[in-house]
């Protein structure tokens, strides 16, 4: 009976290397697996986040192509019509040239005119001009 548990004991210490041994297989193959589906994930969202920053960048192209559009249509009407009142500063350029060349023009709410020695005013509620140095 002695005998019996001391060759068990022994083949337990025996195999003690060989458990270990497969134990590291097994945690090295488990990690690699691990690995490689982290390494799947992310690669998922970074084309998620790259198709992401390409939708935006083409929302952002045609917003910006509206708004030269837009900004255009209303820089045809201004020249045409110096009552229509201008406001963005992209405009004021324009309402420079309009007050140069048709003595008139409207920003912001107020209508300004231009005398022939190039002085720039608006009439007050009172009718009485005001001259404006910098504009």
């Amino acid at each position: 009976m002695f005998l019996k548990i001391l060759i068990l004991v022994c083949l337990g210490l025996l195999s003690l290397p060989i458990i270990k041994y497969f134990k590291r297989k097994i945690i090295i193959i488990k990690s690699s697996i691990f690995l490689k589906l982290r390494h799947y994930s992310n690669f998922k969202k970074d084309i998620k986040r790259q198709k992401t920053l390409a939708y935006i960048d083409k929302a952002n192209q045609e917003s910006e192509k509206n708004d030269k559009l837009f900004l255009m249509k209303r820089k045809l009407k201004g020249l045409n019509d110096p009552n229509f009142d201008l406001f963005y500063d992209e405009e004021k350029v324009l309402h420079q040239e309009r007050l140069k060349f048709k003595s008139k023009s409207k920003w912001n709410g107020i209508l300004y005119f231009a005398d022939k020695k190039g002085n720039i005013y608006y009439i007050s509620r009172d009718g009485k001009k005001i001259y404006k140095n910098n504009f």
